[in-house]
């Protein structure tokens, strides 16, 4: 019953997150981290974990998985620490529509009628990147006939049939790694796959040879610039293939949209450094120039800088210590 009351309440207020323990919960609200009325008890606890594990081994250090409670998909962390056990629940908040009629949102729906090609979205830990990821499959979804299929760590936002054909499969559940997960989905004829996260250099590789072999791949990466993106898929192969990854990149990239959410007036509002891959992009990544890559987006909208988004925002919202705090991470 405790379990039911603090997720409706949650969900009630907005918050974005859920900490538990034996002991207070606390949730975020927009920025901050505050401590709420509900308190759970070791059995309380004990409760949750044998739902969620079903199994627990003194060898599990922690787990993830996911839930839905009262129609909302919830991401579900577990983990020990010196007191017993804790969690942070996320509450992932459907995108209502696919995409709005913003400059961004008539970008990231014409970026969703490619046909092939590799599209990052970017950004650290509850930056919005599943949510930007989750709206351009709603607006494929709701207006194109496609096959869809994702791959993800868990499954996040759940997609049902509309005009396109949608199967969402997860790591651990329904595959064993990523690189296996896009290997098996090239072979179940494909349009759109979402990559999850890249992590490693066989999921890129494979990623690679699927937008390579006209298929249009979405992915998400944790870096803080679009053009670290790229320098950040190029690292992850040895230097003997480094040139090799290059030349492919320059040809299948189609755009990196590296984002951060910022809470102005109770809204989250997405920051985003956009990147898209010209013809003067792509032979600047040929030649290792990506620091030139900047002066690109500073002059040929839709792209732009995280500098000039959030200059955006300042001649909007004015001058705010969250804003600012953007351009503190590099």
């Amino acid at each position: 019953m405790i379990w039911s009351q603090v997720l409706h309440e949650a969900i009630k207020r907005g918050a974005t997150d859920i900490h538990v323990q034996s002991g207070t919960v606390f949730w975020r609200l927009g920025m901050d981290v505050v401590p709420t009325e509900y308190h759970l008890s070791d059995e309380d606890m004990l409760t949750f974990l044998t739902d969620q594990v079903h199994t627990i081994s003194d060898t599990m250090m922690s787990y993830d998985g996911a839930m839905t409670f009262e129609g909302l998909r919830i991401r579900v962390h577990l983990f020990r620490w010196r007191s017993g056990w804790g969690g942070t629940l996320r509450i992932l908040y459907p995108p209502k529509t696919g995409l709005d009629t913003s400059e961004e949102g008539n970008l990231l729906r014409r970026i969703s009628s490619f046909k092939e090609g590799l599209v990052i979205i970017a950004g650290a830990t509850g930056s919005g990147k599943s949510y930007t990821l989750t709206s351009c499959l709603m607006h494929i979804n709701e207006s194109m006939r496609r096959h869809i299929i994702t791959l993800e760590d868990p499954i996040e936002y759940v997609l049902e049939h509309q005009q396109s054909l949608i199967h969402q499969r997860e790591l651990h559940t329904h595959f064993h790694h990523m690189a296996d997960g896009i290997r098996d989905a090239l072979r179940e004829d494909p349009d759109v796959i979402l990559i999850g996260e890249v992590r490693d250099k066989e999921t890129l590789e494979a990623a690679l040879h699927a937008a390579e072999t006209g298929h249009l791949v979405f992915a998400t990466l944790h870096t803080q610039r679009a053009t670290m993106s790229i320098n950040r898929m190029i690292s992850m192969f040895p230097a003997h293939q480094q040139e090799e990854v290059r030349t492919q990149l320059s040809q299948i990239l189609r755009a990196v949209i590296c984002q951060r959410l910022v809470v102005i007036d109770d809204r989250f509002i997405p920051v985003r450094d956009i990147l898209i891959n010209t013809p003067a992009v792509a032979n600047l990544i040929r030649q290792r120039k990506e620091p030139q890559i900047v002066s690109i987006q500073e002059t040929q909208r839709p792209m732009k800088t995280l500098e000039m988004a959030v200059a955006e925002l300042r001649s909007i919202y004015g001058s705010s210590p969250i804003l600012e705090s953007v351009l503190q991470v590099n």
